[in-house]
């Protein structure tokens, strides 16, 4: 036994008792490792970040895709960039709706060691024959790409080495160019108390490209700062008001979710994230 410290702001830590490590190892892009805990399950960390744990894994994958997806009328392809440990990809693939998606992760390695430590979470999601994954670049994916998208999934780690890219100008213009008239996109954006200039750098960047745009979030307790905010644009869509009056888009789930509902989509939106 011993203890994982997760210091992803110099000021604060946390510690994670680890009670089995399952996996240590390197890929050519980052650090993995993996271990378990008698209370959250397994643990998956990259570059000494926890990505997700089986405890609530489930809060950040169904918000980053039910509330865009269950917004929009009729989504049928999807483009997501990142999300290598296959849980978005999972909530994504239950809508009926959608007919094709389009996944984009830079490191092929991370994608297999979680298809065989996280299987149990993941439902083979990645043998479902409406996959299209690709291993490369979702910036250079996206620049040379020309199909079309009703949602963009941008689940990136905070701005780093390998992701960098997905942060710029010319890539939040790719996305829009990318998408359908009611298209909508959406990136994850990190915690606002803790990492306010992610969410400035979204509003100034990202969100002014678009008609409608803002923030919503969930709070998840094993990220640092608990509150964690997602940023969406659209020009066909606002988001907010369709969580505001169910009526006007709104469609109902008609698979099973573990975090998300109605209520807690509509609350998503309630608390607005300073940037």
């Amino acid at each position: 036994m011993s203890w994982f410290v997760e210091g992803i702001h110099p000021e604060i830590r946390q510690s994670i008792r680890r009670d089995q490590v399952l996996f240590e190892g390197k890929t050519d892009f980052q650090q993995v490792e993996i271990f378990a805990n008698d209370l959250l399950g397994r643990v998956l960390v990259l570059d000494d970040a926890v990505q997700i744990t089986e405890h609530d894994e489930q809060i950040y994958s169904e918000s980053i895709s039910h509330i865009p997806l269950l917004s929009h009328p009729n989504p049928k392809a999807v483009l997501i960039i990142g999300a290598g440990d296959g849980t978005v990809l999972r909530e994504v693939l239950k809508h009926k709706t959608v007919q094709q998606v389009t996944m984009v992760e830079l490191d092929g390695a991370l994608i297999k060691v979680c298809r065989d430590h996280f299987a149990t979470l993941l439902d083979g999601a990645y043998d479902d024959p409406r996959l299209n994954l690709v291993i490369g670049d979702g910036a250079g994916f996206l620049a040379s790409c020309e199909d079309q998208y009703d949602a963009i999934i941008i689940d990136s780690t905070d701005p780093d080495d390998n992701s960098t890219s997905l942060f710029t100008n010319n890539f939040y213009q790719n996305c829009k160019d990318r998408l359908t008239k009611d298209g909508v996109m959406v990136a994850q954006a990190g915690c606002p108390s803790y990492q306010p200039s992610i969410l400035k750098h979204m509003r100034g960047r990202m969100l002014s490209l678009f008609g409608f745009g803002g923030f919503y979030h969930a709070a998840i307790p094993t990220y640092v700062g608990g509150l964690h905010a997602f940023a969406w644009g659209s020009d066909g869509i606002d988001l907010a008001a369709v969580a505001e009056q169910n009526a006007v888009g709104l469609r109902a789930t008609d698979f099973c979710t573990r975090y998300y509902s109605e209520r807690i989509h509509k609350a998503a939106f309630y608390l607005e994230p300073d940037a």
